[in-house]
């Protein structure tokens, strides 16, 4: 077969390392089928093919734009594929023929993540109209969906109607972060800081990661903690909330960390938290038990099929419930030495190269439809 794979997202975050890792795999299990893999000119030095079958075919066209839906569709019927893999859902709507699509999650369709208020946040959040209509003709018109997790592919079957036998539940893989642990003393944590990094998007519940910090503060008077990510729209808000209750010396707003840093970071971590209402799959959690970081996670969404029992979980709606499941475990080294041990273990189950095998096996499947 002639299988195009879509990796104009290649610089994204999360769906960058998961295309990134499928292609570095595909090329180490198939050497049968041809490879056309789709780049935008600026991304061609974030992946290099290193097989034969693979080559790379510049699609200067940005996501969720006009071109993707006008343009896009005739650059791959010229390259006559047996089959397409969109690796996110937004792809064009006029292309008919057999495809793959990959969907992280639907997180944007329940959440608003719209900044500012009054008419300019209206307006932002209209954008989620056309998302929503297009996702839904993919999803239901593709000849197979592939999931990151099986919380995503029941959505899938409740909201679009998509038929079990067409999806292929792919979990993703945690990549082993062998970088040289970095200092960490500019942080100015101490012995004992809890530790949260990703978004502030409303979604992500930080703010009651904050008033959690807040119930305990007092306590526990030289527990620190770290929260890691580009600050934003809503990062600057919720610093605002953490002045209001009088933490801005407990709680450090770090920005983005190097691979070493975060490296140190988990490993010195007394708790990583992840508060989050919804994901597609929850890969922190997972990078922080890689590191023997305990983790305390939101009963939300995925994170209970992707964390399993290496992990504590707390009603994600009860800052009061996440501060008494901290409390256990800031007073219990036991608990916390089980949680590290169950978390090594639990890594077991994830593997990028098995995230390709069934991915190659949806493409064959999609080949013979």
């Amino acid at each position: 077969m002639r299988i195009v794979i879509d990796a104009r997202m290649l610089y994204w975050t999360g769906v960058g390392r998961y295309t990134k890792a499928l292609l570095d795999n595909l090329e180490q299990i198939d050497h049968e089928n041809e490879y056309v893999v789709l780049m935008r000119p600026a991304d061609r030095k974030l992946w290099k093919p290193t097989a034969a079958n693979f080559r790379i075919v510049e699609a200067d066209i940005d996501p969720y734009s006009l071109g993707e839906q006008l343009r896009l569709p005739g650059v791959i019927r010229r390259l006559k594929p047996d089959v397409v893999h969109f690796t996110t859902p937004n792809g064009p709507v006029l292309y008919g023929g057999r495809r793959v699509v990959t969907v992280h999650d639907l997180t944007l369709l329940d959440y608003d993540t719209s900044r500012g208020s009054g008419l300019a946040r209206w307006l932002r959040g209209l954008k989620r109209i056309p998302f929503r209509l297009i996702l839904g003709h993919n999803v239901t018109h593709a000849t197979g969906v592939n999931t990151v997790t099986q919380y995503v592919a029941d959505q899938m079957i409740e909201r679009f109607g998509a038929t079990r036998e067409r999806i292929t539940v792919t979990w993703l893989a945690s990549d082993p972060n062998l970088a040289k642990p970095a200092p960490i003393e500019k942080f100015g944590l101490g012995n004992d800081y809890i530790l949260y990094w990703g978004n502030y998007y409303p979604y992500k519940n930080v703010g009651l990661l904050v008033e959690a910090f807040a119930v305990l503060a007092e306590a526990y008077p030289k527990l620190k903690m770290l929260l890691g990510g580009q600050m934003g729209f809503f990062g600057e808000e919720l610093k605002k909330r953490v002045d209001q209750l009088g933490l801005g010396d407990r709680i450090v707003f770090s920005g983005f960390f190097t691979d070493g840093e975060l490296v140190a970071l988990c490993q010195h971590a007394t708790l990583y938290v992840n508060p989050s209402l919804s994901e597609g799959f929850g890969l922190q959690g997972l990078e922080a038990m890689s590191q023997g970081a305990p983790v305390v996670s939101a009963r939300a969404s995925c994170l209970p099929e992707i964390y399993g029992e290496a992990a504590v979980y707390f009603d994600p709606h009860d800052a009061q419930d996440l501060a008494a499941k901290m409390r256990a475990l800031l007073d219990d080294p036991t608990e916390r030495e089980r949680l590290q041990k169950a978390g090594y273990a639990h890594l077991k189950q994830f593997s990028w190269r098995e995230t390709a095998e069934q991915t190659l096996e949806a493409y064959r499947r999609a080949g013979k439809a």
